[in-house]
């Protein structure tokens, strides 16, 4: 394992570890009672998930490996949080949107990342035209934050 690997494992420990400091029971068993789809749900909030982002870098290998871990909601909507903007091109932006579980999940990739790129207003085009539900509501959601900063 060479050294930029075990400095991401690292990192991904301490955010794992973080997500236990943060554990709210009350949420998390909300979150599964509404039928959230991921095997782990920690009850983080939003304020929570973003401090957070803020203690780490942005880096498109600890996202990705956040994003993978489609079993747990904080490590989906940290994910969102850590892409590195300029380094996300429409391939990618598609992929995502594409891979999302649920409209929680959507609306923080749309928030965060999607409404940033250059090629939003095209992006929030091609997603409109997807068949799959959660794909165009990725469309209208980043169309929504799009309007928004208008």
């Amino acid at each position: 394992m060479n050294e930029g690997n075990i400095e991401n494992e690292e990192i991904l420990r301490g955010i794992k570890h973080s997500f236990m400091v943060y554990r709210n029971g009350i949420v998390a068993d909300t979150l599964r009672q509404a039928g959230m789809p991921y095997k782990i749900i920690f009850g983080l909030q939003l304020p929570q998930l973003s401090e957070i982002a803020r203690r780490n870098t942005p880096s498109i290998d600890i996202a990705d490996r956040l994003w993978a871990d489609r079993h747990v909601r904080e490590s989906r909507l940290l994910a969102c949080y850590l892409y590195p903007r300029e380094v996300i091109n429409e391939e990618k932006a598609i992929a995502l949107a594409e891979d999302v579980q649920t409209a929680e999940e959507a609306d923080i990739l749309c928030f965060r990342l999607l409404r940033y790129l250059p090629f939003a207003s095209q992006l929030a085009e091609r997603l409109a035209q997807s068949g799959e539900p959660l794909t165009a509501y990725c469309a209208t959601a980043l169309r929504r934050n799009l309007d928004a900063m208008a």
